[in-house]
C-alpha cells in the first residue's frame, strides 16, 4: 500500500507540474494537499476491524511497516518545523537539540520499548499496573492522558495553520476537517488504523521535506544534496540566540520526553507473535534523522532569502519554497507533506489517548471485568470526547502551538522518565516510590504551569516566581525557564523522590549512627585539638608604694566525721514516761 500510495503522489505531482507550465488556473495545483488527506481516508477504511487486537494493541504488522511507522511517528508537524527555526537561531545548539531528539528516539526503541513488551500489556498503564499494582495504572493512565492532549492540541492547530495558508480556508475549519478525518480512521480502525497511517505516509512527508532544499541545492552543486546546509559555516558560526540554560533545559527534556513519550513506543504493545527486528527498528530511527539533519538548509537559505525565524518560525519552512523562487510543484509538496506528518501523528496519539481511557481507567478502574466488546465501544466514545476537548482547548488558546508542545514534553519527561528509565530497572524500586515518583513529577510540572498561565502577578509576588515574562515557550516560571521547558523542575523532583523513597527504608539507622560516631573517632584521633595551655597573668599594679604582706586565711573549723547530728529525745522504754537526751556525734 506504501508503493502505490508513492506512485499517486508522484503521479499528482506531475500534474501539478504540468498545470503550473500551461499557466493554468492558480487554485487546481493548490489542491494537491488533499491528495495525503484522501490516501488517509483510504487507509483508514482499509484498516476497518472490530477485533480486540486491532483496535487497541495494533494488530499483526510486518516488522518492515514498524519501522516505517516509527520514523513517521517521529518526523511530527512540530518537529519539522522547530528543528530549522533551533538552528537558525542557536547555531551548533540547534544541531545539538536535533542529536538529543534522535538520541531519545534511539532509547525509546532499544530500552524502553522491550522492556515494556517484556510485560506482554496492551498499554503502557498496563504494564506499569503489571508490575507495580493497581494504583500505578490508575495513575500511570490519567498522565498519559495529561500528555497527549497539548500533544493533540499543538499539532491540530499548526496543521489548521498550515492548512489555511495553502488551502484558503479559516484555520478553524482546517482544524475542525483534519481532527474529524483522523477521527474517522481511528474509530474504524484503532491503533491498527494509526499503524498503518504511519508506515503509509512516511515515505511521503520524507520526500516532501528533502525536495525543496535538494532543489535549491542544485544551483551549488550537480547533485541534489538536501544535507548542504551542514557544510555552510554559518551553520556554526552564526549568533546563538539561544541562552545556555535553556538550551540544557531544553536538551534534558528532550532526551528524556522522547523516551518515555507513550505515542512513539507503540512497538511495545503490538499483537505481532514475534518482537520488531531490530534492524527495522534502526531503519526507523536512522529514517529520522537523515531527515532532520535537512534542516540546517532550510535555516541557512531561508535566512539568505530574508526569514527571520524570531518573527515568523513557521514562515521559515512553509514559505521557503515561494521566498527562494522555487516552482509550485516543491511548495505544494512541502504542504502536502506537513500536512502528513500532522496527520500520522494526531492518529497515534488520539489511538493512544482513546486505548487508554477505554482500556485502563474504564477497564482498569470503573469496571475490571468489562468485556472486550464493552471495552472497544469505550474506546471509540472515547476518541469522540478526546476530540472535543481539543477543539475546546484550541477555541480557548491557551497557548501557542510551541508551548503545548513544549508542556507535553515536560510532563512526560518530569512523570515517566525517572520512573521508565531509571526505576524500571533498579531492583530495589517499590511501588510506594513509583507512585511517589510519577506524582512529585507530575505535580511540579503541572501546578508551574498553571499558575505560570493563570495567575503570573500572585505566583512572581508570592511563590519565588519573579516577574513573569512571556517568551515563545509560554511565560516563564521558576527558576526563569519558561513553562514549557518546565520538565527539568519536575525530573530533578522525581528522580530524589523515586530514589529516597527507595533506599531510605532500607538504611538500618542504628548501624549508621554507629558508623559515623566510628568515624568521628577515628578523625579525632587522627586530627586531635590543638589548645594552648592556659598561663594565669597577675593584675598590673596601678599605685606604687611598699609591698604588704596579705594576711593569712582563718583556721577552717574543725568538722566532725559523721556529724553533726541533731538532739533526739526519746523514752528509754515505752513504760517511762522521762525522756533521754542524747548528744551529738555520739
Amino acid at each position: 500500500m506504501a508503493a502505490i500510495s508513492m506512485v499517486v503522489v508522484l503521479a499528482s505531482l506531475g500534474l501539478v507540474d504540468a498545470l503550473d507550465r500551461f499557466g493554468a488556473w492558480p487554485v487546481l495545483p493548490a489542491l494537491f494537499p488533499v491528495v495525503p488527506l484522501g490516501i488517509a481516508a483510504i487507509v483508514a477504511i482499509a484498516m476497518r476491524s472490530l477485533d480486540f487486537n486491532d483496535i487497541l494493541r495494533g494488530g499483526n504488522i510486518h516488522s518492515s511497516s514498524l519501522g516505517w511507522a516509527l520514523g513517521g511517528t517521529a518526523l511530527s508537524t512540530v518537529v519539522l518545523v522547530a528543528s530549522p527555526v533551533g538552528t537558525a537561531l542557536g547555531g551548533i545548539r540547534g544541531l545539538i537539540l536535533i542529536a538529543t531528539f534522535v538520541i531519545g528516539l534511539a532509547l525509546a526503541t532499544f530500552l524502553v520499548a522491550p522492556a515494556l513488551r517484556a510485560m506482554r500489556a496492551t498499554t503502557l498503564a498496563e504494564a506499569f499496573g503489571a508490575k507495580y499494582g493497581a494504583p500505578a495504572r490508575t495513575l500511570v493512565a490519567i498522565t498519559v492522558v495529561l500528555i497527549l492532549l497539548p500533544l493533540l492540541a499543538a499539532e491540530t492547530s499548526l496543521a489548521g495553520t498550515v492548512a489555511s495558508r495553502m488551502l484558503g480556508l479559516s484555520p478553524q475549519l482546517a482544524e475542525d476537517i483534519i481532527l474529524g478525518l483522523v477521527a474517522i480512521g481511528c474509530i474504524a480502525g484503532g491503533m491498527r488504523a494509526a499503524i498503518a497511517l504511519a508506515a503509509v505516509l512516511g515515505p511521503v512527508v520524507a520526500l516532501a521535506y528533502l525536495v525543496p532544499v535538494a532543489a535549491v541545492s542544485l544551483g551549488e552543486t550537480w547533485l541534489p544534496l538536501p544535507w548542504i546546509g551542514l557544510l555552510e559555516p554559518e551553520t556554526l558560526t552564526t549568533t546563538t540566540r539561544i541562552p545556555n540554560v535553556v538550551a540544557l533545559a531544553f536538551s534534558v527534556s528532550l532526551i528524556v520526553g522522547v523516551a518515555v513519550m507513550p505515542a512513539l513506543l507503540f512497538p511495545a504493545w503490538t499483537a505481532s507473535s514475534k518482537p520488531p527486528a531490530r534492524r527495522n527498528m534502526l531503519f526507523g530511527v536512522a529514517f529520522a534523522a537523515v531527515i532532520l539533519l535537512a534542516a540546517p538548509s532550510y535555516a541557512v537559505y531561508g535566512r539568505l532569502a530574508g526569514i527571520d525565524p524570531a518573527i515568523d518560525p513557521l514562515g521559515l519552512v512553509v514559505n521557503f519554497p515561494d521566498r527562494v523562487g522555487l516552482p509550485a510543484m516543491p511548495a505544494v509538496l512541502l504542504i502536502g507533506g506537513l500536512l502528513s506528518a500532522a496527520l500520522i501523528t494526531i492518529a497515534m496519539a488520539l489511538a493512544t489517548t482513546a486505548t487508554t481511557l477505554g482500556h485502563d481507567i474504564y477497564g482498569g478502574v470503573i469496571e475490571r471485568k468489562a468485556p472486550a466488546g464493552r471495552r472497544i465501544f469505550v474506546t471509540r466514545l472515547g476518541m469522540i470526547l478526546v476530540v472535543g476537548a481539543i477543539l475546546g482547548i484550541n477555541r480557548m488558546a491557551l497557548g501557542s502551538a510551541a508551548m503545548l508542545a513544549g508542556v507535553s514534553l515536560s510532563i512526560a519527561a518530569a512523570s515517566l522518565g525517572p520512573a521508565l528509565l531509571i526505576g524500571w530497572r533498579l531492583r530495589t524500586t517499590t511501588q510506594l516510590a513509583v507512585l511517589a515518583a510519577i506524582a512529585v513529577g507530575l505535580w511540579l510540572t503541572v501546578v508551574n504551569v498553571l499558575l505560570a498561565r493563570f495567575a503570573p502577578e500572585f505566583s512572581g509576588s508570592y511563590l519565588g516566581m519573579g516577574v513573569v515574562m512571556p517568551t515563545v515557550l509560554g511565560p516563564t516560571g521558576w527558576f526563569g525557564l519558561p513553562v514549557g521547558l518546565s520538565g527539568l523542575i519536575g525530573i530533578g523532583g522525581g528522580l530524589a523522590t523515586l530514589l529516597a523513597v527507595s533506599w531510605l527504608p532500607r538504611v538500618h539507622w542504628p548501624l549508621l549512627w554507629l558508623r559515623v560516631r566510628y568515624m568521628a573517632r577515628r578523625l579525632k584521633r587522627k586530627f586531635p585539638a590543638r589548645t594552648r595551655p592556659l598561663t594565669a597573668t597577675a593584675p598590673a599594679n596601678v599605685s606604687a608604694g611598699p609591698e604588704v604582706a596579705a594576711a593569712p586565711p582563718p583556721p577552717a573549723a574543725e568538722t566532725p566525721m559523721f556529724g553533726p547530728f541533731p538532739e533526739i529525745k526519746d523514752s528509754g522504754t515505752p513504760d517511762d514516761p522521762r525522756p533521754t537526751l542524747r548528744l551529738s556525734g555520739v
